[in-house]
């Protein structure tokens, strides 16, 4: 008889994770909130989603207090990928510092993919028939929960800012130790930390804008699209790794970065017109985000915010707010950010839960020389199905009106 997978969340990790179960030889049973089936006693393992909300959560709960083997979907994966997994956490800069690596491999001849919270589940990767040589993983806070082996053979820890707190009882203090997790079982010299961590041995450091490595000049960061600050961070960690992965493709690094293109919602110029620019970064989800994405572009800046509240803390928002001509809110979240901007002396707009509304204020508000930027600083769930329609709705809505 085929041992049992019990399987909590039906959505892409948990369909992953059963699509490996079978794999594996395993009777995957997938169960969600709110399903009538019972919690099945002769599950032999439990596997979580990363969505399953550890407070909330009824089906969470009641695994916990099972007694048996209780795992993230991406410890899971990990445990049936056979080459070789670098990882990548932090509150900004995820996404793009997968990508980067992942393609600067690729660049080197390696056969690389970007799984995790990228959007390819672990467990798919490893129920493929060819696995890659190597998996870049995105991972989040949600998906270090609940690890037990998992060992990158080298991991990099971006940074540390507000986001997630709902999901914590021990607030920000518990979302900063889940993170550091990620360095549990990888190597002391494989441990790589951010350029947000000032103290932290580094092989990779900048000289004005010369990316350097072992204190040598590479490569000029101005000739490349990873100029502004938060992507001189990305590009830092990614080199790292690159460093621990290939060292025998060095050469080959200052070609590569420079045909690097930054991916779709991420401080994306994507039109101008009559003096303007367009910013969609809907993919900035929490208030640093928010930050760097004012200071990364130009002019003054009319800001669109708001979005599902997370318990985050607004208050770096004070930082760039003579940047900001306006700020413009909807969502569900528009209070807090509120108030940083009000106590500020900067002009607000709220639109409620209209969207369509807010992009017109914002147009409105915007003058020659303005960069008119979408980085809600929330997640998207509250009125979409996710940070790319909301990205998309933003788009096609100035697209239509300019």
């Amino acid at each position: 008889m085929k041992e049992k997978i019990l399987i909590l969340g039906g959505g892409v990790s948990g369909k992953a994770a059963a699509l490996l179960a079978e794999k594996m030889g395993a009777s995957p049973f997938i169960l969600n909130d709110g399903d009538d089936a019972p919690f099945p006693a002769d599950a032999r393992m439990i596997v979580t989603s990363p969505g399953v909300h550890p407070l909330r959560s009824q089906l969470y709960k009641a695994a916990q207090g099972s007694g048996k083997e209780f795992i993230s979907e991406m410890e899971y994966g990990f445990r049936h990928f056979k080459g070789r997994v670098a990882a990548i956490t932090g509150t900004n800069g995820k996404t793009t510092t997968t990508e980067l690596t992942v393609f600067l491999l690729n660049e080197a001849g390696f056969n690389a993919v970007g799984a995790g919270n990228i959007g390819l589940p672990l467990s798919e990767v490893a129920a493929q028939e060819n696995q890659p040589d190597i998996a870049v993983v995105e991972v989040s806070s949600f998906q270090l929960e609940l690890v037990e082996t998992f060992a990158p053979c080298c991991a990099a820890l971006l940074n540390l800012e507000s986001d997630h707190e709902d999901r914590y009882a021990g607030g920000f203090e518990e979302y900063c130790a889940v993170k550091k997790k990620i360095f549990d079982r990888v190597p002391a010299g494989n441990q790589i930390y951010g350029l947000s961590f000032a103290n932290a041995p580094r092989r990779v450091t900048y000289e004005n804008d010369m990316l350097c490595i072992d204190g040598k000049a590479l490569l000029d960061v101005t000739q490349t699209a990873l100029s502004a600050p938060h992507n001189r961070e990305n590009l830092a960690a990614a080199a790292e790794l690159f460093l621990r992965l290939a060292p025998e493709k060095l050469s080959q690094l200052p070609e590569a970065v420079k045909k690097f293109r930054c991916g779709k919602h991420r401080i994306e110029l994507f039109h101008e017109a009559q003096g303007k620019r367009f910013y969609d970064d809907s993919k900035g989800t929490n208030p640093a985000a928010v930050a760097a994405a004012v200071n990364a572009v130009p002019g003054k800046v009319v800001l669109l915010a708001g979005g599902l509240d997370k318990g985050m803390d607004f208050s770096i928002l004070s930082t760039v707010a003579h940047r900001v001509r306006m700020a413009v809110l909807c969502g569900q979240c528009r209070e807090p950010i509120a108030r940083v901007f009000r106590k500020a002396g900067v002009p607000l707009r709220d639109c409620g839960t209209d969207f369509e509304h807010a992009v017109d204020t914002a147009l409105h508000a915007a003058c020659n020389g303005d960069s008119v930027l979408l980085s809600p600083g929330c997640a998207s769930m509250d009125m979409f199905k996710n940070y790319q329609e909301r990205g998309e709705k933003f788009k096609s809505l100035i697209l239509k009106k300019i």
